[in-house]
């Protein structure tokens, strides 16, 4: 004869319901966050590729830092604009350019290419890279390091296919005083004088480092020339220092009107660090691109 089963008491009937109730949940929880981890993935790619447009356009000055479209007029000046019929006015007034218009300035005046270490160019196609791999694969590790470096040319649609390239954007990156930092720096066909430049991913102190960022101190780049004169003021594309330095005071006190002023913009005030590794990055990645740059100022002089 067969002994009875003990039966669970109270006790265990209620760790087992917990445990149950807890799983249960467990997997309602891990299916509610996989279902909006899907929903949301593509809003923000979405996010992503406009604050990448928007600081493209930031660096190319076709947007103000301060978020409205903007064009340079007869005097060379920069005054706001409004974009109607896919063309871009001035207008008395600063008004916030919306999300759907940055993406299709973007998308219009924006185009990426490949070069390599010689200066060739090709598309992407030719070279049969994926752009949008490619572009988040080499974020981190600096896309001046591959045997193809990615570069924007910046196009005027309403200029004939001779004079419709109107600058080039070099993505720009490095080791900040904190974590990486990341930026644009727009230059002119001449592949020398700078248009404008954007530093929007970087964990740099706020109100020091963090000036990087800033209205202000961006606008001490446009004018400047990433091929240092020489001493008699003239420059020799494949001779001359490549960069650009950011020095501890003020460029006007301490380097004067000599030919490294044409290269240098003014320090921010306890952020030396911070300036040093923007010197850093500037150098570093305009090295790599160097072959391109040299190719595009010659061509430019022969222009002229």
């Amino acid at each position: 004869m067969s002994e009875p089963q003990p039966q669970p008491n109270k006790a265990d009937q209620e760790k087992r319901k917990t445990i149950i109730f807890m799983v249960i949940l467990s997997f309602i929880c891990a299916l509610i966050l996989s279902i909006l981890a899907s929903t949301l993935a593509e809003p923000q790619e979405v996010a992503k590729e406009l604050d990448r447009s928007e600081q493209m356009l930031i660096a190319t000055r076709i947007i103000s830092p301060f978020g409205y479209f903007q064009v340079q007029n007869k005097e060379g000046n920069f005054v706001p604009a409004t974009f109607e019929n896919g063309k871009l006015t001035t207008s008395e007034k600063k008004v916030n350019a919306s999300s759907k218009d940055v993406l299709k300035i973007y998308r219009e005046r924006i185009v990426p290419f490949l070069v390599n270490s010689k200066g060739v160019e090709t598309t992407f196609e030719k070279a049969a890279i994926n752009e949008e791999k490619y572009t988040i694969d080499n974020k981190t590790i600096g896309y001046y390091k591959q045997p193809w470096k990615i570069i924007y040319r910046i196009i005027n649609p309403f200029e004939s296919k001779e004079t419709q390239t109107v600058g080039y954007v070099i993505p720009v990156n490095g080791m900040g005083l904190w974590d990486s930092m990341y930026g644009y720096l727009a230059i002119k066909p001449d592949g020398n004088s700078v248009i404008g430049i954007s530093w929007y991913d970087h964990k740099e102190t706020p109100g020091l480092g963090g000036n990087i960022s800033g209205a202000y101190w961006q606008s001490l780049f446009p004018g400047k020339q990433i091929f240092q004169p020489n001493a008699d003021g003239k420059i020799d594309p494949k001779s001359s220092p490549i960069g650009i330095t950011v020095i501890k005071g003020k460029v006007s006190e301490v380097l004067g009107d000599s030919p490294k002023s044409y290269s240098s913009v003014d320090g921010m005030a306890g952020a030396t660090l911070t300036g040093n590794a923007v010197t850093d990055a500037y150098k570093n990645v305009l090295a790599a691109y160097r072959p391109f740059l040299e190719k595009a100022y010659e061509k430019s002089g022969e222009r002229k």
